[in-house]
């Protein structure tokens, strides 16, 4: 006797439903065949617990970049300030994590502009191995260029770490601020995330001006990454709110409609970042 609801109609179902699986991820990996992922590096990781239950530890992102073939991610921590809000043990989570993946997880650390020990939280996690600095302004409710970010920006530039600012949902106007935040901490080196989408062509129109700003590609939209030069694009995921394969297949599909050269393509996916990486 078959288990409850496996009748011969349901059995059928469930093979074609693996049928259309198995077809997806043959025309995905089509799409992705002009796409070199030997150097790849994931510029848009969170591991941890975010406030509203999303999780990733670091045995799930390394099978991800396994399963996708890419070389590694930059991580910092999901919305987890932790009890003193100053996100100390989330940022040794993911030192730690880059301690048992050296190479493969890039290790950024995440503070609250707001908090009183921002500064000294950033300091510490520099001296702990951190190459790099998330900022997320919507969640931690501060403007971009107010002058308790600034102090961190500087900071990070002071010791050649890359910005990663949230640039996307719930994050309008952005032009502006970004302006005054590039004004105000000279020679640093800003990240939005989501390809600016909280304010994308706005931000387009002055990247000119901002050779300090670059765009990961992370949730964002199609027509912005086409319109966008590709040596200001890196390569994001967003995991674990997006997924390897969305994330990739946007920039395969956008570098095919914007006629990305191999070189632009290998810059987009690793190269770009590498630069900036101390």
């Amino acid at each position: 006797m078959r288990p409850w609801g496996e009748d011969a109609a349901s059995l059928r179902r469930a093979g074609a439903d693996l049928d259309e699986l198995r077809r997806l991820e043959r025309s995905l990996e089509d799409d992705l065949g002009g796409l070199s992922r030997a150097g790849a590096v994931d510029a848009h990781v969170h591991l941890g617990r975010d406030r509203d239950g999303h999780r990733l530890d670091d045995a799930g992102l390394l099978a991800d970049l396994d399963r996708w073939g890419l070389r590694a991610a930059v991580c910092f921590p999901a919305d987890e300030p932790g009890v003193e809000g100053d996100f100390a043990a989330a940022n040794d989570a993911v030192l730690a994590a880059a301690r048992r993946a050296p190479g493969r997880i890039i290790p950024f650390c995440r503070v609250d502009p707001g908090h009183p020990r921002a500064r000294d939280e950033l300091a510490r996690a520099a001296a702990a191995g951190a190459r790099g600095l998330k900022l997320h302004p919507v969640a931690q409710r501060f403007r971009p260029e107010a002058p308790e970010a600034a102090a961190l920006v500087r900071d990070a530039a002071a010791l050649g770490w890359p910005v990663t600012i949230h640039a996307g949902f719930g994050a309008r106007p952005l032009a502006g601020p970004i302006g005054a935040l590039l004004e105000a901490a000279p020679g640093a080196r800003l990240i939005l995330a989501h390809g600016g989408r909280g304010d994308a062509r706005a931000i387009a129109a002055r990247l000119a001006d901002w050779p300090g700003v670059m765009l990961d590609t992370s949730l964002a939209a199609m027509a912005d990454l086409v319109r966008l030069p590709p040596d200001r694009l890196v390569f994001g995921s967003d995991r674990p709110y997006g997924e390897h394969g969305t994330a990739l297949r946007l920039v395969a599909l956008a570098a095919r409609a914007a006629g990305w050269s191999p070189a632009d393509c290998d810059g987009v996916m690793g190269g770009n970042l590498r630069a900036w990486l101390p």
